[in-house]
């Protein structure tokens, strides 16, 4: 088995998530440990994906009050607030930093056992998305409004998404960055609605079984083991050369209005 070092952080403010998510991709590339983070957000926060203009977030008016800050993966914008955020930085060489698609499905496959665990549907099903829909400039502002193959999505027979063509609903979408070998991998969980994205429902309004982020992290690290074959050790608080590494990257890039507006 992996060794795999297990971090679950408090609420933070967005541009500290996306410093501590590249530092923990820099330090795989450079000391080979393989890190499982779940953190959530200290404020509603929009997180841009890399390629998308910072001027398109004028499109989506419920979020226009919210912090904004841009990732260095790509995908769709994210709404951050009822949700539980995960990452997972790969070493090189690691059969998983290979294969972008077995990491993203595995740990979309060990959602899905757990949440049919919790949730036990009647007359609806969580799964993961067959195909990638369309992608170009008509693509939808929002993360959670795209389809992308492997997608975790909630289907039933007595709730239909008007706003898509398969009248799913998207409860997790990943996104991932390599770097020098390394992977990153992270994503969010929608736990519930946020007034900031009014049209994107969460687990508890589509369900009616609210689940904390504390205990869907608990499940989820376990499944996510078991599916990867990794041992789970807490990591250790970090160090003050840690902090300071993570406080020059927030400060210099994801703080930054020129990382920001990029685009």
């Amino acid at each position: 088995m992996t060794n795999c070092q297990a971090i679950i952080d408090p609420p933070q403010p967005g541009s500290w998530n996306m410093a501590v998510d590249e530092w923990l991709l820099n330090r795989a590339a450079d000391e080979g440990a393989m890190t499982l983070r779940l953190y959530q957000w200290s404020e509603p926060t929009l997180s841009l994906g890399y390629f998308q203009a910072h001027d398109d977030r004028a499109s989506h008016d419920a979020s226009a009050n919210c912090p904004v800050v841009r990732r260095a993966s790509g995908g769709g914008a994210l709404v951050h607030d009822q949700e539980l955020t995960y990452s997972l930085a790969v070493p090189p060489g690691h059969s998983l930093a290979r294969s972008a698609e077995q990491l993203y499905d595995a740990a979309h496959t060990a959602l899905v056992a757990v949440l049919t665990q919790i949730v036990r549907p009647a007359g609806s099903e969580f799964s993961r998305c067959r195909k990638t829909e369309g992608r170009g400039s008509g693509e939808p502002f929002l993360c959670f409004l795209r389809r992308a193959k492997g997608d975790v999505i909630y289907t039933s027979s007595k709730l239909a998404n008007p706003l898509v063509a398969d009248g799913s609903y998207k409860l997790c979408g990943s996104a991932q960055r390599k770097h020098r070998g390394a992977v990153l991998q992270h994503g969010g969980v929608l736990l519930g609605q946020s007034p900031q994205a009014p049209e994107l429902p969460g687990l508890a309004e589509l369900t009616g079984c609210g689940i904390s982020a504390q205990q869907l992290g608990e499940l989820w690290s376990s499944s996510v083991a078991d599916q990867l074959g990794l041992q789970m050790t807490k990591a250790q608080p970090l160090s003050a050369g840690e902090r300071e590494a993570i406080q020059a990257l927030e400060t210099a890039k994801f703080a930054s209005d020129a990382w920001t507006h990029r685009r």
